[in-house]
């Protein structure tokens, strides 16, 4: 990164020298003592690593059987997007392009911003796109949220426990291995660097104290 660079203070604006912090270190503010970069602990790549590891899983996660219910005899098998057709079919269509996009779309989205800016920031490409992409990666990170998705599965499940048979397919494993992926993934993406081209928590964007 250019030594001549400064990482300005999200809350108040102070700019900082960026220096580079180890594992477990914290970069604050001279001013405010806002936190404004955090060592991990994973290691640099963390987020690159888990971005592709989520990006790998979705595949199956949309493909493969997802949850199947059955009753004397009768039994059907759901993928990933089975629910939100049948929202669609059944009238709510807000709701059913909430789920898709929120548990679907964006996650996905986020994990191939997210590889690529740091697949971007180990080459040492730096340009208006992907300060763009940065930008991007902030809103997005607001409303990716298939973790809650998972939950508002299990609950479901345990529902329709007592009524029918339920048997969960590879294709929900394959979903909670990525929700869990992305959310290490973005735990170890530093959000708070505005306006630069990011890296990895621990690397020498990190401001110093």
């Amino acid at each position: 990164m250019d030594s001549q660079a400064r990482l300005a203070c999200h809350l108040c604006g102070q700019e900082h020298r960026p220096i580079h912090l180890e594992p477990g270190e914290k970069a604050v503010c001279v001013r405010c003592e806002a936190v404004l970069a955090q060592g991990t602990r994973l290691g640099p790549d963390t987020a690159l690593v888990f971005s592709i590891t989520g990006l790998i899983f979705s595949l199956p996660a949309a493909l493969l059987p997802f949850i199947s219910a059955g009753k004397l005899g009768d039994e059907r098998i759901s993928l990933l997007f089975t629910g939100v057709w049948s929202l669609w079919d059944g009238g709510m269509g807000p709701l059913a392009f909430l789920v898709f996009l929120c548990g679907g779309l964006l996650p996905f989205a986020l994990l191939a911003t997210l590889a690529v800016l740091h697949a971007s920031s180990r080459l040492g490409w730096q340009n208006d796109d992907l300060r763009f992409l940065f930008r991007v990666a902030r809103v997005l990170q607001h409303w990716a949220i298939p973790e809650v998705q998972v939950l508002a599965i299990l609950v479901a499940l345990m529902k329709l426990g007592s009524l029918v048979e339920v048997t969960i397919g590879p294709g929900f494993w394959c979903y909670c291995a990525m929700a869990l992926s992305l959310l290490i993934a973005q735990h170890s993406f530093d959000f708070d660097s505005a306006d630069k081209v990011p890296s990895t928590n621990g690397s020498d964007t990190a401001a110093s104290h």
